[in-house]
């Protein structure tokens, strides 16, 4: 599966943008507070097709609510496209206000779960080592807090978009399962090399609950072999 370069080595050829289905009407969200995009609207970014093939994309946007990718060519314009090529493998997102991080984004199928877990985009967490062993799903929700169990309270806040993430940790047969960040389920997958796992948990305080620290776990984990 692909892994990612932090090189972005072509810019999108034109034809990129013919090939795709124009989505020029962006669905209104006014009055809903948050964003239905991960990491902002817009930023620079790149597309992967064939795990071979890099454009790099001054205006690209994933739009975590419906899961779609889209793409536009200059900042004020109108036509806004939708990348739905059959050999996309992945993308990447850099944010504009966050210091330029960049967050690297692989397209599987179910074939690549233990379980019947949609295809869909995953985030690799903590991809600073190119490895791919933690990734998350996450989808953009709308949250009505007037809500209570079900019924409508007087209360009259705005609805607001939430994050639901979900996350993978793959095994050693190369699959990936849910854990949610739990221990007893990331440890019932990392079984071997039980000393130096339980050393390693202890000097380095591994906090079971924070993604990047159960990332550098699996790759230490990994690294073992």
């Amino acid at each position: 599966m692909l892994c990612f370069s932090s090189v972005f080595s072509q810019n999108a050829p034109d034809n990129l943008y013919r090939e795709y289905k124009a989505w020029i009407d962006i669905k209104d969200t006014e009055g809903i507070q948050g964003t239905k995009f991960m990491y902002g609207e817009w930023n620079q970014g790149m597309l992967v097709l064939s795990d071979s093939l890099f454009f790099r994309q001054n205006y690209v946007a994933y739009d975590a609510q419906e899961g779609k990718i889209l793409i536009k060519k200059e900042e004020n314009s109108e036509t806004v496209f939708e990348v739905n090529d059959i050999n996309l493998t992945g993308f990447s997102i850099i944010e504009n206000n966050n210091n330029n991080i960049k967050h690297d984004f692989v397209s599987l199928q179910k074939k690549h779960f233990k379980d019947n877990t949609s295809q869909g985009y995953y985030e690799i967490v903590n991809n600073i080592y190119r490895t791919n062993y933690l990734i998350k799903n996450t989808q953009k929700v709308i949250y009505d807090p007037n809500k209570s169990k079900g019924t409508a309270a007087i209360n009259n806040y705005p609805l607001e978009y939430k994050d639901e993430t979900t996350y993978y940790l793959k095994g050693e047969d190369g699959l990936y399962v849910e854990v949610g960040l739990k221990k007893k389920k990331i440890m019932n997958l990392l079984t071997k090399h039980e000393d130096k796992m339980q050393s390693y948990i202890k000097a380095k305080k591994i906090n079971f609950s924070s993604e990047l620290q159960v990332a550098d776990l699996a790759n230490y984990y990994y690294s073992l072999d």
